[in-house]
């Protein structure tokens, strides 16, 4: 692998590491109704949300 590829990788690696996501499976709703409560939750403390 090229030294450009590695440094990209690197920087997209450590980009992943700062940020933190959740994922819901086998919940059967709709996206519009999911939408909305992530968008209530996000951003708050873990236990606030």
């Amino acid at each position: 692998m090229g030294a450009r590829k590695r440094n990209t990788s690197d920087s997209r690696k450590e980009l992943k590491k700062s940020l933190i996501m959740a994922k819901l499976n086998n919940c059967p709703t709709s996206p519009r109704k999911m939408r909305l409560v992530a968008d209530q939750v996000r951003g708050k403390d873990v236990n606030k949300a």
